[in-house]
């Protein structure tokens, strides 16, 4: 009887330790991907609407995050210099995005 329990108890050991391994292997380690859509960088006519070209963020498990990406900076249309605008995103893992940057010039043509 002590052999029977013996041979339970490591297989129940067994399952547990497979099951946990399982867990560790299921963990989302890989980080969303930014794509920024049309030229970069940007010239813009001073004294012109900046009109954003669009952007996307994707995740392998989350699919399409592009709401969620957050857009820092500002572009100064009438003010000629050079602005840039600063692209980032995490998954609901937690894992950050490369941060992707647009340069924009404003400029007078």
């Amino acid at each position: 009887m002590t052999k029977i329990w013996a041979v339970v108890f490591i297989v129940f050991v067994l399952i547990v330790s497979t099951q946990c391994k399982k867990e560790e292997e299921e963990k989302d380690t890989t980080p969303p991907v930014i794509s920024l859509e049309g030229a970069n960088p940007l010239s813009v006519d001073k004294g012109t609407a900046y009109v954003e070209p669009g952007f996307s963020a994707s995740d392998d498990l989350d699919g399409d995050i592009s709401s969620n990406v957050k857009v820092t900076g500002n572009v100064d249309v009438n003010t000629e210099g050079t602005y840039y605008l600063k692209y980032n995103v995490s998954d609901a893992a937690g894992n950050n995005a490369d941060e992707q940057t647009r340069k924009v010039n404003v400029m007078i043509f």
